[in-house]
């Protein structure tokens, strides 16, 4: 029987790409039937990735075929729109001339933080009007292409179809808005990236949204609200923002960009750290078994180090060959965390919550409760 699982996917610029190899193997477990997808949730970048899982499992599960292999279709066309999303993206920037991309194809190790390019994009962003180079600067036509029918295609619920849920930051009410389903437009995917100084600012009606990683990078708690009901008891959350960088930012543009992973990080940590504590209640008999609160494993693919030495500029660089790159990153990172999340499915956490909390939020500085 397959185990249900709710994804969860940071941001992080072009380094979302990371989440496209972890994503391309989590299918492969749905294919063979090992793993069922309940609900995916997504910030940033990260939502991109998202929506092209759902959308794409949407259209696997509409295409004809004996019931026992709509599973495997399913999962073969989200990885075929995974792939179309960031080959668009790849495309999108090669045309428009982005001199990243073109410095990172020529730099051994893919950082590009010391280049000229990068200097210039520095240069760009701290004027008055800031010029901007990331995968936002592309997103209407990608978008368009890539899904076609975005949000009406999303909006009727379907059997063995996961529930998607898109973040954005309300900067008048300080608030997280998640956006479900037939709620997620081309319109809600960029204003969910808009960084202020880095990326441009959502217009109309979308104006009051800034990126959703300041308050969920990626959202969980809402995600869990949703898929818990369904029998999931398992949450994968995969990174694409380091918790830890080697070096002391200097540049405007590497204080900016850290300072927002900081943000993005703090707020990821403080919902995981309320899981965790819910789940030591679970665990201990203090919340009563009939009051509908159930323990939820936590389980976590990352590569933060390697990302961290890839430097603040790349993520401006959706070069073809840099994303395929982060594509087999992420490959090597589930191949990697896969065998003991398996083994911990519908059992445990194979994520060292305590771990992270007690570094991240300094809880070994508190008394601990009797």
């Amino acid at each position: 029987m397959a185990r249900k699982i709710a994804l969860a996917l940071q941001g992080g610029g072009t380094h979302a790409a990371f989440a496209w190899g972890v994503v391309d193997r989590l299918l492969d477990q749905v294919a063979a039937g090992k793993i069922e997808i309940c609900g995916v949730s997504g910030a940033s970048s990260g939502a991109l990735g998202a929506t092209a899982l759902a959308y794409g499992l949407r259209e696997g599960a509409e295409l004809p075929g004996p019931a026992a292999a709509r599973g495997k279709r399913m999962a073969q066309a989200a990885q075929a729109k995974t792939e179309h999303l960031w080959s668009s993206i790849a495309r999108a920037a090669f045309w428009g001339g982005n001199p990243l991309v073109a410095t990172i194809g020529l730099t051994l190790g893919w950082n590009i933080d010391d280049s000229p390019a990068a200097r210039w994009a520095d240069m760009a962003s701290s004027g008055p009007a800031p010029t901007e180079s990331g995968i936002g600067t592309y997103l209407t036509n990608v978008l368009r292409d890539v899904f076609p029918h975005l949000p009406a295609f999303l909006a009727a619920p379907m059997d063995g179809v996961p529930v998607l849920l898109v973040a954005a930051t309300d900067i008048q009410e300080c608030r997280r808005q998640v956006f479900v389903d037939g709620a997620v437009s081309p319109a809600v995917l960029k204003a969910g990236m808009a960084v202020p100084g880095m990326n441009a600012a959502a217009e109309g009606e979308m104006a009051r949204y800034w990126d959703g990683g300041y308050m969920g990078n990626p959202p969980l708690t809402p995600l869990l609200q949703r898929v818990v009901a369904l029998g999931c008891d398992d949450l994968v959350v995969v990174g694409g923002t380091p918790l830890h960088r080697p070096s002391i930012p200097r540049t405007p543009r590497q204080v900016q960009d850290r300072v927002a992973e900081i943000a993005f990080s703090a707020a990821l940590v403080h919902e995981v750290n309320a899981i965790e504590t819910l789940n030591h209640l679970v665990d201990s008999g203090r919340i009563d078994a009939r009051s509908g609160v159930k323990r939820v494993n936590l389980h976590r693919v990352h590569a933060d180090d390697e990302l961290a030495r890839l430097g603040i500029y790349s993520k401006d660089a959706p070069a073809w060959d840099f994303l395929v790159h982060l594509r087999d990153m992420g490959h090597a990172a589930f191949d990697e965390a896969w065998p003991a999340m398996e083994k911990a499915l519908g059992v445990g956490s194979s994520w060292d919550t305590s771990a992270l909390c007690d570094h991240i939020l300094a809880r070994g500085t508190l008394a601990p409760v009797p």
